[in-house]
């Protein structure tokens, strides 16, 4: 159920005092001085160690407004390790090109973006996402590759990159970009949605966004229950469980898929996601328990529900799960009390376009009992428009979760300050002209400035 008054045709939101903590954000940029800026990226971190794969070294491709392409050279093509437990914070970093021959497919994925990713213990799963290859062709790729972060961040600090740190499969299975990958319980991880691009983005455009032989784009329109294990040759091996289809509710990518707790266990909760029919957002979450089939919510999320730095906590003395969004772009905004549509004006075509989907500074939590759905914003924001491709990074000290690495408990944090965790990376965004508030005038959908963030963002809670 989802908590909502309904005043002329406008929903109302519940009082943020439903969620028991206020958040603020310290900018702390300074204290990681040659940091790599980048968006879209995969992610893993070993003892302090933050490590930092794949993604764009520039902004959003602006479709409509600036170059389209993804550009092999706007690509990450290095692999950066952050030793975040000094101050100042130490950088390493090492070129994929040092890899050897032998491993040329691995080297162009892994400076793909959009990649899907989760990392298990001491290893770092890359699968899929989408680039400009060596030859020059744009694909998606059909490689899952399996990393041992330990290995991999000594080498890189030493200027190199281990080659028997990654080990990696060709298969279609995890042929995915804009989708995302998760393990359960269950010991089965899961490829969730997505789509496979193949080809020039300008081309795509300029045959009217229809398939051809040379570009295409193909949805997953599923998740797929995969079994990783290991080959005779001691590459990694993909097989196909099962695959759960939504004739509807599946056709997503850009997406929020995390992990979270109930009083049944964990399972993968997915959150927002585009495009719609009419070029929007989706806003029914899907829950999947472990070892358990999917299910569509009836609540319908407002705020932020494209892919963003989510932070997660479960309060376990009430069994109640928080995930929190950050920025990133949102069909709404919250302003005095009520969720309001961004304005949808015009197209493409047209001197004043406005799609309707929004960069966004506000901070939005959604909280799930074994009952009830609510959806809540704080009162302060970002300090600017951001947060999406970006991640939030858990302090090391706070509590976590059994299992769940990434799930913070807040039980034991009543009446506390506590610095939760960091907002690295993604994409810093100007959408609204001098003075760049809201009320100032839009730039046009596709036309907005942007670059990769180059905010460092500490994150406290005070939890009531």
């Amino acid at each position: 159920m989802h908590k909502l008054i309904l005043l002329a045709g406008m929903a109302l939101a519940p009082a943020c005092a439903g969620v028991p903590f206020t958040i603020t954000t310290e900018d702390v940029t300074a204290q990681f001085p040659g940091a790599p800026r980048v968006q879209s990226f995969s992610f893993g971190q070993w003892k302090g160690a933050w490590v930092f794969i794949g993604g764009r070294a520039a902004g959003y491709h602006s479709v409509g407004g600036g170059e389209a392409e993804f550009l092999r050279a706007q690509s990450n093509r290095e692999v950066w390790v952050v030793d975040s437990n000094v101050t100042p914070a130490r950088v390493y970093c090492a070129s994929l090109d040092k890899l050897p021959e032998s491993m040329m497919k691995v080297r162009d994925q892994l400076a793909s973006t959009a990649q899907m990713s989760f990392q298990d213990g001491e290893t770092l799963y890359i699968g899929g996402g989408y680039g400009q290859d060596h030859t020059g062709n744009w694909k998606t790729y059909p490689i899952l590759s399996v990393i041992h972060l330990p290995t991999l961040i000594e080498g890189v600090k030493k200027g190199g990159i281990p080659p028997q740190s990654i080990r990696y499969v060709e298969s279609p299975l995890v042929q995915s970009t804009g989708g995302e990958m998760q393990k359960l319980p269950d010991g089965h991880v899961y490829v969730v949605m997505g789509h496979n691009f193949n080809g020039s983005y300008t081309s795509f455009q300029g045959q009217g966004e229809q398939n051809r032989a040379a570009v295409s784009q193909v949805y997953l329109d599923e998740i797929r229950k995969l079994k990783i294990g290991t080959a005779a040759d001691g590459s990694p091996a993909v097989t196909l469980v099962e695959a759960f289809k939504h004739e509807r509710e599946f056709h997503r990518r850009d997406l929020n898929v995390i992990r979270y707790m109930s009083p049944e266990g964990m399972g993968i909760a997915i959150y927002g996601g585009v495009f719609t029919q009419d070029q929007l957002n989706w806003t029914k979450p899907i829950y999947l328990p472990s070892g358990g089939k999917p299910q569509v919510g009836a609540f319908e999320q407002k705020m932020n529900t494209y892919a963003c730095a989510t932070m997660l906590l479960y309060d376990s003395s009430n069994q109640a799960m928080y995930t929190t969004f950050f920025g990133g772009i949102s069909r709404h905004y919250y302003d005095e009390g009520r969720f309001l549509p961004h304005a949808k004006v015009g197209t493409k075509s047209d001197a004043i376009y406005l799609d309707g989907m929004q960069w966004s500074d506000q901070i939005s939590t959604i909280r799930k009992t074994a009952t009830d759905t609510d959806e809540f914003v704080q009162a302060k924001t970002l300090p600017t428009f951001m947060g999406s491709d970006a991640v939030f990074i858990p302090a090391r000290d706070v509590p976590r979760i059994n299992g769940a690495a990434e799930i913070v408990d807040i039980a034991g944090m009543k009446t506390k300050r506590v610095m939760v965790g960091y907002i690295y990376g993604g994409i810093r965004a100007s959408p609204y002209r001098f003075p760049y508030t809201r009320t100032s005038q839009a730039y046009n959908s596709g036309t907005v400035p942007t670059k990769p963030s180059d905010l460092v963002l500490k994150v406290y809670l005070d939890v009531q």
